[in-house]
């Protein structure tokens, strides 16, 4: 698994689609900061009450274009690298010659476990990158609450941690934000098991995701939604329940997949 393992991470990292899924996460920021942050260097110049990094970057504020493109596009964004690589090796010699070298059971797995780093990667990185980039010009304060100028509430997820030690909430977060990308975009390797399309395994983690969204705004159930609650700044507000039976369900959706694709007597085809 080791050799396998080493192989698909310069398949999944080393390519231009890598590069140009975390170009898109990145330019963003830069637009988000040029456009939203740069500007509010005028309330330090002034002497005004200062406003925090906490709440201006952004995963901490729910209202800018930039915030609400980044949450909606980033299933696209994860399954982009490696989405599509099961399908590519069913239909080509590549998956049939590494099971006949090393077994199913092990490249199954490496598929899985690769398309879940690629997700969690670009889902982290952009994040972390527009948070540096935004401390860069606002102070880091300690959010207070009462002020009105934080959309968390203290009974949202983590809320209490955000307004005493709001570094350590953040991280928490964006490591939140990290799993669950990475689990879902396991399902562009599930996808394989209804679709020989690449463009339909691409999809396949935006189409859930979303489907998840518009059941949740439809029946009034938004804390299901997590084009709303992976948003640190918590535009709508879940329970550790919600995210865990979601986390769970997910990889055992994938995983039920890997089991099928390791018992087919017909290999990849």
């Amino acid at each position: 698994m080791k050799r396998y393992l080493n192989m698909e991470l310069k398949r999944a990292f080393l390519n231009k689609r890598m590069v140009l899924a975390l170009s898109f996460g990145v330019l963003l920021s830069i637009w988000h900061y040029l456009g939203y942050i740069f500007p509010l260097r005028n309330y330090i110049i002034a002497g005004a009450y200062p406003l925090s990094a906490y709440n201006k970057w952004l995963g901490g504020e729910c209202y800018s274009l930039q915030s609400s493109l980044f949450y909606m596009l980033l299933p696209i964004l994860c399954a982009l690298p490696y989405g599509d690589s099961w399908v590519y090796d069913c239909l080509s010699s590549i998956g049939g010659q590494a099971i006949i070298r090393g077994g199913k059971r092990a490249f199954v797995l490496t598929k899985m476990l690769v398309a879940f780093m690629t997700g969690a990667v670009i889902a982290v990185l952009p994040l972390l990158f527009d948070f540096v980039l935004t401390s860069s010009t606002l102070p880091a304060i300690t959010p207070k609450v009462g002020l009105g100028l934080s959309p968390i509430g203290t009974g949202a997820l983590l809320g209490d941690l955000f307004y005493t030690h709001p570094l350590i909430y953040v991280l928490i977060y964006i490591g939140i934000d990290g799993l669950f990308l990475g689990v879902l975009n396991t399902f562009s390797i599930a996808a394989r098991i209804f679709t020989a399309n690449k463009y339909m395994s691409l999809l396949l983690p935006f189409i859930c995701y979303m489907a998840i969204h518009s059941a949740g705004t439809t029946i009034y159930h938004f804390e299901i939604c997590p084009s709303g609650f992976l948003r640190p700044c918590q535009q709508f507000e879940t329970t550790w329940e919600i995210l865990i039976i979601e986390i769970m369900f997910m990889m055992t959706v994938s995983l039920l997949a890997a089991r099928k694709y390791i018992r087919e007597e017909q290999g990849l085809l």
